[in-house]
């Protein structure tokens, strides 16, 4: 035996004498159901500002509540009933860029686990000069006094709010203030809209969130459907729509409007899946032909200080319209890192405004990417245009009297190259102010409005692409995102009852203090106590820990 080994052996041997002080002559022996549960929770991890959990039933048990707190400290805070569905739970409202503790208690046992949530990115207009827009702070969590609605396709049409019953009412009439509204799973269209019957041009399907001020729109998990439906917000102040999936809706996804005296205002639209429309009365009489595939995906008049970020519009036809006439007046927009994915037009196309589109990934785009049209002025920054028709369209487009302007600083071009001819000019300078004349004498030019702008760290195309197609549109926990799934740490080290990684003497302590029933003795994981495999702690373990221990 080495001297390394007799040494060993020699403080394994003095334990076990000092700890035979204590009387075992008839050690405890404890039970599985007793025990601390085992490694039960099988995919865990954390997105945009909240965390989620899937466990396995038959270990974790019925009745299951969640809570959570700040990793390391003692507070946890439960979870909403409503965001606990089979076995999963979904917790938004975490601050971001943060470590939390999940507890899962069942009526068999309990599991706990820890997940690190990433920060939204609040870059763009809508939070220029503003903070905490909808229901959450900057930080990620939910302001004060911010009522909860919970919203079900099986409660849609009963809940209530200020008087109003069903969500199409107390949207429509109700002025929402404070409120969040959670969406839960698939909704079919809510009662009250105008019916998708062919019988009217404008409004089919459509919600509408009017005079409403610090509300928030989302979806919980990765599984909520807006099906064939949208929502248009109307004279709304701090109002945000985040983590849906929409498609089929037979006229807009997203929408904003106001009119000359009251304007939509700090409007964010973020981490949405948007595919395309569809409405099969297109050109029957009563419906434009051009609406096949629905009308805008996200389309805004009337509105200023807005942004439109890590979206995935996928399929879609008329995709974001800036400014539906000559006359109406929209302003100061922000599109960052959202994906174009196979879109035909109006990326966006775009009205008396001024734009910032920086880092988004246009890709197959069959008839344009950006659209400059009538006196509007876009930044376009570091964006990635892979295989775009007449990427940079500046142009007085259709019937719009006059051109609007672009201007390009470090965009890549590929598989593509803007058209000749038209309003836009390449600059080599990020600071260098540009001459863009209007194509149409009478019409106003570029106003370098990109030299005085909010503050904002725009990557290159290349590192923009790749976080886009990690983060942009809905969540994503099943993988598909390129994201480091947090699974279950292998902890089934024999012995290791402490949650140390390896077998040591602490081990042997702790398993002797635990069989002598002394207070606060803490058993992480049982199951590597249990060395004879008959689902019970008791003597014969220590036994063959102290085995381990000295071979």
């Amino acid at each position: 035996m080495s001297k390394k080994m007799r040494k060993k052996t020699k403080m394994i041997a003095a334990l076990f004498i000092s700890l035979a002080q204590f009387s075992i002559a008839a050690p405890k022996s404890v039970s599985a159901e007793e025990l601390p549960a085992g490694e039960a929770v099988t995919l865990y991890g954390g997105w945009f500002e909240e965390a989620y959990a899937e466990w396995d039933s038959s270990v974790i048990g019925g009745s299951v509540t969640v809570s959570y707190a700040e990793k390391g400290s003692p507070d946890f805070v439960s979870v909403d009933p409503e965001l606990i569905r089979g076995d999963r739970v979904d917790i938004p409202g975490l601050k971001g860029n943060t470590e939390y503790t999940l507890k899962i208690e069942g009526d068999k046992s309990e599991q706990q686990c820890t997940v690190r949530t990433l920060s939204f990115d609040r870059s763009g207009y809508a939070h220029y000069n503003y903070s905490d827009i909808g229901a959450y702070n900057d930080d990620g969590t939910l302001k004060d006094g911010m009522t909860v609605i919970y919203v079900t396709n099986e409660n849609k049409d009963t809940i209530t709010y200020n008087g109003k019953t069903g969500l199409y009412n107390i949207f429509f009439s109700a002025k929402p203030k404070n409120v969040v509204f959670r969406f839960i799973g698939k909704l079919d269209v809510p009662s009250g809209t105008v019916p998708n019957d062919g019988s009217h041009n404008d409004g089919s399907n459509m919600l509408y969130l009017q005079n409403s001020s610090n509300v928030t729109i989302e979806g919980i998990g990765d599984d909520t459907d807006l099906v064939e439906w949208g929502i248009e917000m109307k004279r709304c102040t701090s109002c945000e729509v985040r983590n849906l999936w929409l498609g089929g809706y037979p006229d807009d996804g997203i929408s904003m409007t106001g009119n000359t005296e009251i304007r939509s205002e700090h409007i964010w639209v973020h981490n949405n899946t948007i595919e395309k429309g569809y409405n099969a009365f297109a050109g029957g009489g009563h419906v434009d032909a051009d609406k096949a595939d629905g009308d805008g995906s996200v389309d805004m008049k009337w509105s200023h200080h807005v942004t439109v970020s890590y979206n995935e519009f996928k399929d879609c036809h008329k995709t974001s319209l800036v400014g539906g006439r000559y006359d109406q007046e929209q302003d100061y927009i922000t599109y960052h890192h959202n994906w174009f994915n196979n879109t035909h037009s109006r990326n966006p196309r775009a009205r008396n405004a001024h734009i910032h589109s920086f880092n988004n990934y246009f890709s197959d785009n069959s008839e344009y990417g950006i659209c400059a049209s009538y006196n509007s002025k876009i930044f376009s920054e570091a964006n990635y245009f892979e295989r775009t028709k007449s990427p940079l369209y500046a142009i007085n487009m259709g019937k719009d009297q006059y051109s609007g302007t672009i201007k390009s600083f470090g965009d890549k071009f590929d598989s593509c190259s803007p058209d000749e001819g038209l309003a836009y000019k390449i600059a080599g300078s990020r600071n260098e102010a540009q001459d863009i004349p209007n194509l149409i004498s009478g019409g106003s030019s570029y106003d370098n409005f990109d030299l005085d702008m909010y503050s904002y760290s725009a990557q290159s195309p290349d590192q923009a692409k790749a976080d886009i197609l990690k983060f942009a549109g809905r969540m994503k926990s099943d993988g598909s995102s390129d994201l480091p799934i947090q699974e279950p740490e292998n902890e089934n080290v024999p012995g290791d009852i402490n949650g140390s990684g390896k077998c040591d003497i602490a081990d042997l302590v702790v398993m002797q203090k635990w069989l002598l029933g002394i207070p606060d003795t803490e058993i992480k994981n049982w199951k590597n106590g249990d060395l004879c495999s008959d689902n019970r702690l008791d003597s014969f373990d220590l036994v063959l820990m102290r085995e381990i221990l000295i071979s």
